[in-house]
């Protein structure tokens, strides 16, 4: 089992929170990370662009996709985007990506308190295996 740190902007923890955003999806024109890394039963935590993390999911199911096109994202699209809960100008902003991952979230679980975490790069997801541990 792997730990990530997934960061995201708007209003997407919230509603994988309460529920109503039951799939992550991650899309790119290159192959990075969540890509083929990340597996059933990993854990998820949930990290505010600038802000703290604030929660969690587990990974239920994973599906990864490569050598997209526009029409086979138009049908992923179709497909999930109930459950992904992305707007048009998510999907249009995505037309061109080559790789996918569909993450099927479940458990997700608000903290009682925040877990900061600096970070001062623009990655959008970090895999915790690669993380230095702090010096005592």
């Amino acid at each position: 089992m792997k730990k990530h740190i997934a960061i995201f902007v708007g209003t997407a923890i919230d509603d994988i929170l309460s529920g109503k955003k039951t799939i992550e999806s991650r899309f790119s024109i290159s192959r990075v990370l969540p890509y083929g890394e990340i597996s059933k039963d990993d854990i998820i935590f949930l990290k505010k662009s600038g802000g703290d993390i604030i929660g969690q999911a587990i990974a239920d199911n994973v599906l990864y996709y490569d050598n997209l096109t526009k029409n086979s994202v138009e049908i992923l699209k179709r497909e999930y985007t109930d459950q992904i809960l992305a707007t048009n100008s998510y999907w249009e902003s995505k037309k061109n990506s080559k790789f996918g991952t569909l993450i099927f979230l479940k458990k997700p679980k608000r903290f009682a308190f925040s877990v900061k975490f600096k970070k001062k790069d623009r990655r959008p997801w970090i895999l915790t295996d690669g993380l230095k541990k702090p010096k005592d």
